[in-house]
């Protein structure tokens, strides 16, 4: 596959009117999620030593969400709303990367954090294998984005799955044995945990499955790392069809929203 770069300057000409008010609701949720981060900042009480580094990895996070919300993508259909250079898939790739791996590691100071109110450092020392679990998913991202293999970003949903129920474990664990707001987070991070581990089992695994087969049934070549690498680097489909943006909507809407507000809230957990 010949890697294609283009000129053409932003707009959005031919863009269903579905994909505009979308695009739209991405932006004002950006919008939203700027100036909550910037309230946290400005007025929430922040205490513990890990306190200023759940804010600066929320950050990150709050920011690339925004900057992705502005120019959305999809990794291996190469997929724009926005043909600029801007929504370049291996700089939409990396920025995502870190935003996630800072998300991870929030996650991991969560339970950290409940753990030792909770006087448990059994669960402390086990709550760092959450991120492990995110971090050893983004080496399975870049190999479906650099080779355009979906089996492997459904093996990095799966590990997403596999960190998130081992985090809703020690938030088990923690909520047995605690009281008082402590518990009531712990039950809260349950409940958020299934939730997306129930999601990713059966609507994004699932989908990356039959993208995979749906990709083997016409025949599709593989590319190596160094081509991927090219073709994400300058490759950019254009495409204002709802058609081609629904099925992944339906994943990056609530990415972009909750999950962001989940990033904001961890920074308000009081830290010891």
């Amino acid at each position: 596959m010949s890697s294609i770069r283009h000129e053409s300057p932003i707009g959005v000409a031919g863009v269903d009117p579905g994909v505009l008010s979308w695009w739209r609701a991405l932006r004002a949720i950006a919008a939203l999620n700027v100036c909550l981060w910037l309230a946290v900042l400005q007025f929430a009480p922040a205490s513990g030593v890990y306190a200023p580094l759940q804010l600066a990895l929320s950050g990150v996070y709050v920011l690339v969400c925004a900057y992705r919300s502005l120019f959305p993508r999809v990794d291996l259909e190469r997929l724009v709303v926005v043909d600029t250079h801007l929504s370049s898939i291996f700089l939409g790739r990396t920025a995502a990367t870190i935003a996630e791996i800072c998300f991870a590691f929030q996650l991991g100071l969560l339970v950290h954090q409940l753990a030792a109110h909770a006087g448990m450092p059994a669960v402390q020392k086990a709550a760092w294998a959450i991120p492990l679990f995110m971090v050893i998913a983004q080496c399975f991202c870049w190999h479906s984005v650099l080779t355009l293999n979906h089996i492997t970003q459904a093996v990095e949903s799966s590990l997403w799955a596999a960190g998130f129920s081992w985090m809703a474990i020690l938030l088990g664990v923690i909520a047995l044995n605690s009281s008082g707001w402590v518990h009531a987070v712990a039950l809260v991070g349950i409940v958020g945990s299934t939730g997306f581990v129930a999601y990713v089992l059966s609507v994004d695994v699932p989908m990356y499955c039959r993208r995979y087969r749906e990709g083997r049934a016409r025949g599709l070549v593989y590319m190596r790392l160094d081509e991927g690498a090219r073709d994400a680097w300058s490759r950019r489909v254009h495409s204002g069809s709802w058609v081609a943006w629904k099925a992944d909507a339906l994943w990056l809407t609530p990415y972009f929203s909750f999950g962001v507000w989940a990033s904001i809230a961890m920074v308000c957990v009081p830290g010891t």
